[in-house]
């Protein structure tokens, strides 16, 4: 797969379509019946082991996590077969399985966080925020592509607009609008965004370095043409013959692993103050996007600003950090610490009111 001395991107922007898929036992009479036995049998043993755990009154821990795997299992094979059968040619993208992980690695840091009792959540709050944060998410990031990065391609095709699957997402959009979600949800629930959001924030950079790895996987978003000898160069198809820089892996690095390095240490000062998480990540995603913009390709419709020196990354990573600021100014700083008496009178109310509803 080498050209030269350099990489060529030949990956498929697919891991699997649904033609490819074998379903070849399924579609058998002996085949079904073993499946389905299989799937009622351990669907029944995880729900007698959990209700005993609920008669006892102890936290369903690993089993609970164990339940909703099963369950996401299950329910993917049954939509993949049926699609199968319809004739319905879907692919899996590498793009929207990373952002696939990234929720699903939220979903599970906060049943942790409930059954350790520092997140002011039940499991159905869990679901419905899920929810929220999806749809605020693909709003925002799309909105803020169409009218920000593209606007000139959709003015004239409105109905465009709508085909979030033919791509076309911005992350400072999705940051917008999956805190609007999150704002409605607590002002919804009685529950303190600024609590919240610290947990949230602690999760988004997983979700952001593998969200970065599938734009590599897909060819996508790649980086600029390489200025000397850059002996990881990679040369993508689309951008042409000359190597680039495979920004989209120093985004991972940047934006991904070392912000999350960053919060976490972040949310371990001692005495900090209840929305410090929140705001480092939006300061910190904002400083190593920024730093990342200079390897990164121009997106085509917009170039360049200020004499050809700054990209729309840059200049939103700019506002970002300065949002940022203005909030620990304005909030953060008067926000009461973390393990203050009145932050924790709160977080024991609620789980209180949280444990006798699961017992009635």
């Amino acid at each position: 797969m080498a050209d030269g001395e350099y990489f060529v991107h030949k990956f498929d922007p697919f891991i699997f379509t649904v033609s490819e898929l074998n379903f070849s036992l399924l579609k058998t009479v002996p085949g079904a019946s073993v499946a389905a036995a299989l799937v009622l049998g351990l669907g029944a043993l995880l729900w007698f082991l959990g209700n005993k755990k609920k008669q006892a009154g102890e936290e369903s821990g690993l089993l609970g996590s164990l339940q909703v795997a099963f369950g996401i299992l299950v329910v993917g094979t049954a939509v993949l077969f049926g699609l199968q059968l319809g004739g319905v040619e879907w692919g899996l993208r590498w793009y929207s399985t990373m952002y696939l992980l990234g929720f699903m690695y939220a979903y599970f840091s906060c049943r942790w966080w409930m059954r350790r009792k520092r997140i002011m959540l039940s499991p159905l709050l869990l679901d419905s925020l899920i929810a929220y944060s999806i749809l605020g998410m693909i709003l925002g990031a799309r909105f803020a592509y169409v009218f920000i990065y593209n606007w000139d391609s959709y003015k004239s095709n409105l109905g465009d607009i709508l085909k979030v699957w033919e791509g076309g997402l911005s992350f400072h959009g999705g940051i917008i609008g999956v805190v609007t979600a999150i704002i409605i949800f607590t002002r919804r629930h009685g529950i303190p965004f600024w609590h919240l959001t610290d947990r949230i924030c602690l999760t988004v950079p997983f979700g952001v370095a593998m969200g970065r790895i599938g734009n590599f996987m897909n060819g996508e978003l790649y980086g600029r043409v390489i200025e000397g000898n850059v002996p990881w160069a990679v040369i993508f198809p689309t951008g042409g013959p000359q190597p680039r820089h495979p920004s989209q892996l120093y985004q991972s690095i940047g934006e991904g692993w070392l912000l999350l390095l960053t919060l976490h240490l972040v949310h371990r000062i001692p005495g900090r103050k209840q929305g410090l998480v929140a705001v480092s990540f939006i300061f910190f995603y904002g400083l190593y996007r920024y730093f990342m913009e200079f390897y990164r390709e121009a997106d085509e419709q917009l170039k360049y600003y200020f004499n050809n020196t700054t990209t729309m990354g840059q200049i939103l990573c700019g506002i970002t950090m300065l949002v940022a600021v203005s909030l620990y100014l304005f909030f953060v700083r008067m926000n009461p610490r973390e393990d203050s008496p009145e932050v924790q009178a709160q977080i024991h109310d609620f789980l209180k009111k949280r444990d006798d509803l699961e017992r009635i």
